[in-house]
């Protein structure tokens, strides 16, 4: 159990997950020796009150990443926009 829910009084609250997911937490909590509860515990303290820096610097590169697809993208679809308004009045033209 973690230090926090040892110094503090604990209280019931009934969560809902999906059939998937309490399976998987079973199974989680089966092979660690713990109850299904300690699983959630841990879950939630993995969270933290905030980010890591190393989470920020993997948000920070996902951010970059995808601004940079994002813009290759589009000029791709421009491109493509182009031969087919091309293609377009060679048809119409015929």
């Amino acid at each position: 159990m973690s230090e926090t829910a040892r110094r503090e009084p604990m209280q019931r609250k009934p969560i809902l997950m999906p059939p998937s997911m309490i399976k998987r937490v079973d199974s989680i909590a089966k092979s660690k020796h713990v109850s299904f509860a300690e699983v959630v515990r841990e879950a939630v303290n993995a969270f933290g009150d905030k980010p890591a820096a190393e989470d920020e610097a993997i948000l920070e590169a996902l951010a970059e990443t995808m601004i940079r697809t994002t813009h290759d993208l589009i000029e791709k679809m421009d491109t493509i926009e182009k031969r087919l308004n091309a293609t377009h009045a060679l048809l119409e033209a015929q």
